[in-house]
């Protein structure tokens, strides 16, 4: 039987998580657009539930739709939903964290990758019929080489497993909030500082959300920590970065180079000098956008939405407080 509702869609998800949606709620919209004038008309009394992807669901948004029980995130990152605001009105805000794990730790480790194998460069210059290039081509192996993990959640310990068990690499975290004991269990070396991972670590690896505490957590200072050789991988937030000092490293020769899913500025600026570089490896942030990952996001999605809709306990509730 179908509730009785009225779920809005402020980008489309894919059909598999639209068909779930369609059978479990009597009215569905999708926003043509996901302009906040747009999404602002489309709510009225009636909305009880919002699916969320890219597009900023701010205080105005939630104050508007003051029928409304649930956001849920598609996707892990709930930083462009004002949670404070939903808190305060009573709405319950979930994500699917254990969505992309699986996408996102697969990128990481592509990059990883084409870092250390030098890889476009070597396409590159074998398109251009330069065969030599390679007598020239400097790259790596991963075994042996040192993995720091800034971040041990899901992600982050499923890219330790691959590099530790598929590369035999030797991985070291720094995590506040790490349990020590699963650390220990899959091989992981936990430390203390942040700068006890930058240190001795040939690829550093980011897996954090974006918050006022972690907002540019690597910055000049970081740097120089880091070895002259080493690469930064960077699929979490673009803002964890002082992207800045992440191109005056490189320019500097401070760091081997940067391997970048993500970007302060979103789409980046094309004169943006990360996207010049050689050593430097972009991607659109995509690394969550596999076809399997997509099915994820919006099936786990809309089924979190609905438990809170059914006065079901979700399993993945961001604003826990609420609860109490």
């Amino acid at each position: 039987m179908k509730l009785e509702t009225k779920v809005l869609v402020t980008q489309p998800i894919h059909p598999k998580g639209m068909e779930l949606l369609y059978d479990s709620v009597e009215e569905v919209i999708v926003a043509e657009n996901d302009k906040v004038e747009t999404i602002k008309k489309l709510i009225d009394h009636k909305v009880e539930g919002v699916i969320v992807r890219y597009n900023p669901f701010t205080r105005e948004l939630i104050e508007k739709a003051n029928h409304l029980k649930v956001i849920a995130r598609h996707g892990i990152g709930t930083d462009l939903i004002d949670l404070k605001a939903a808190t305060e009105h009573g709405v319950v805000v979930v994500n699917t964290p254990n969505a992309a794990t699986v996408s996102v730790a697969e990128h990481t480790v592509t990059l990883m990758l084409c870092l250390a194998k030098n890889m476009f460069a070597a396409d590159s210059e074998l398109r251009k019929g330069n065969y030599a290039f390679k007598n020239e081509c400097i790259s790596y192996e991963l075994e042996d080489k040192t993995l720091g993990l800034v971040g041990l959640g899901r992600i982050g310990l499923d890219v330790a497993v691959k590099c530790r068990l598929g590369f035999r690499m030797n991985v070291i975290a720094y995590d506040p909030y790490a349990q020590k004991e699963i650390a220990e269990e899959h091989g992981i070396k936990l430390v203390d500082t942040l700068g006890e991972v930058l240190e001795p670590s040939d690829f550093v690896s980011l897996h954090l959300p974006l918050t006022e505490r972690t907002k540019e957590i690597i910055g000049i200072n970081e740097f120089k920590k880091m070895k002259k050789t080493a690469f930064l991988i960077n699929c979490a937030r673009g803002a964890v970065v002082d992207e800045n000092a992440l191109i005056d490293a490189l320019n500097n020769n401070e760091i081997g180079g940067a391997g970048l899913d993500v970007f302060t500025q979103e789409p980046p600026e094309t004169d943006n000098s990360l996207l010049q570089m050689s050593n430097v490896v972009v991607t659109p942030h995509n690394s969550s956008l596999t076809v399997d990952g997509k099915i994820k996001m919006a099936v786990y999605a809309v089924e979190q939405l609905l438990k809170v809709l059914r006065g079901d306990k979700a399993d993945f509730v961001v604003n826990k407080e609420i609860l109490d």
